[in-house]
């Protein structure tokens, strides 16, 4: 496995946990004000809800790690549509019915505790790659030894 490969992973596996976190960390606070039971991260309901902020931390923290290994730098831009693309949970709910407030509230809420986990998976992906930086490639070998 290529260097680039493996930093690749490295920071899909650290998005996948901060991913994983984030459900857990919102359920803590719903069990600590009494509105929900620990139950609630294995009900059928929640499923969809957990895969897709498995899946957005994993994305978001590979592309960080790759940014990172690919120029040494810490850009907000490349790990911010992740979080961003949560955002349009509530706003689509907005939209079909301004005035439900308790609805689109309660999800702008719950999006904005558990967006930051997905944002974190990113920026701690370019941590991971910027400390990996590509090899410079040694006099007369070929431009694709790097990698």
């Amino acid at each position: 496995m290529g260097r680039r490969a493996g930093v690749i992973v490295a920071g899909a596996v650290i998005g996948l946990i901060a991913g994983a976190l984030a459900p857990v960390v919102f359920i803590a606070a719903c069990v600590w004000d009494g509105r929900a039971k620990w139950s609630a991260i294995t009900e059928p309901e929640s499923v969809p809800y957990i895969a897709t902020l498995v899946a957005l931390g994993a994305v978001n923290g590979a592309v960080g790690a790759w940014d990172g290994w690919r120029s040494s730098r810490y850009r907000v831009w490349p790990v911010a549509w992740a979080p961003a693309l949560l955002f349009l949970f509530p706003a689509v709910q907005w939209v079909q019915d301004p005035s439900d407030s308790k609805t689109w509230g309660t999800a702008l809420l719950a999006v904005g505790i558990v967006a930051p986990f997905v944002w974190v998976a990113g920026r701690v992906g370019q941590e991971v790659g910027a400390r990996l930086p590509p090899r410079p490639a040694e006099p007369g070998a070929a431009p694709d030894a790097a990698g």
